[in-house]
């Protein structure tokens, strides 16, 4: 979820054994929000595809959320990039998945992946939005997302490290390119690999 359509979080991978421990942390420091079903298709224009870049910074998805349609569209920072730190991310929620594809397909756009989770949020004082999910093929894995203004991306970006930190975890790098990349990665389509 954008705050002031810029999304600023960390995604980091996690072991079954972690994302239980991280979610018995959370019940006791968060607030419980929601559970909820996703199915998110990616498309790229045919000319001018997305996927040229050797790190990918665009995405556009239809995405399907417990019974609503989103279209949503985010451009990652710095372009390009192995590591971003922001986006600029915009969404409108649609009356038809079917329709909106049919439109997409038309304008010369090709679905080249679905990503499917289950994802159980977590608020921090209203400041901080915590998923954790479950990505189909993929594993687990915690977002931890600004939903508040710090004033800046430096701090904004130093408060998820520092609740990051709470939790346990080191890590400062997100997964390159989200869910999407990780698991073309996966399937050999992108060569570049996530650092350990």
């Amino acid at each position: 979820m954008a705050y002031n359509n810029q999304e600023i979080e960390l995604k980091l991978p996690l072991t079954k054994v972690q994302h239980q421990r991280t979610k018995d942390k959370l019940t006791r420091i968060a607030k419980f929000v929601n559970f909820s079903h996703h199915v998110d298709d990616y498309f790229t224009p045919l000319r001018n595809s997305f996927l040229e870049a050797k790190y990918p910074f665009r995405w556009l998805t239809i995405r399907k959320r417990d019974g609503k349609t989103l279209l949503n569209y985010k451009h990652w920072y710095p372009e390009n990039t192995k590591y971003t730190t922001h986006c600029d991310e915009y969404e409108t929620e649609v009356s038809s998945s079917d329709q909106i594809e049919n439109i997409l397909r038309s304008l010369g756009f090709k679905k080249f992946i679905t990503v499917e989770k289950k994802r159980s949020v977590f608020s921090f004082k209203d400041e901080l939005e915590i998923s954790l999910d479950e990505v189909k093929k993929l594993g687990y894995f915690i977002e931890i997302e600004v939903v508040k203004d710090f004033g800046n991306l430096d701090r904004a970006r130093s408060n998820i490290l520092s609740f990051s930190r709470r939790l346990g975890f080191k890590r400062t790098r997100t997964v390159p390119g989200g869910y999407a990349a990780e698991l073309m990665r996966k399937k050999g389509v992108l060569k570049f690999r996530r650092s350990k």
